[in-house]
């Protein structure tokens, strides 16, 4: 028989994990774009396929954080009647 996990726990370590990924990405993302060496060259191709192809990842924190914020309104303990 399997054992249930405890949902503060799992809450906790999703809400750390929603906020390591968000502040990641989104230095990743903005950082590396905002500072561009020397005079700027102009927009390429590849930089808009980079940006197009990883930008998703920005929802990637704020997304886990609303999917543990569901998961905590289901599990969390219920005053008995």
């Amino acid at each position: 028989m399997a054992r249930r996990a405890l949902a503060g726990l799992a809450v906790l370590a999703a809400s750390l994990g929603a906020l390591t990924v968000t502040v990641l990405w989104w230095v990743f993302f903005f950082g590396g774009l905002l500072t561009a060496p020397g005079p700027d060259p102009g927009i390429s191709a590849g930089e808009v396929l980079f940006v197009a192809a990883y930008a998703p990842l920005l929802l990637w924190g704020p997304l886990l954080a609303a999917v543990t914020w569901s998961y905590h309104r289901r599990h969390r303990a219920r005053p008995r009647p």
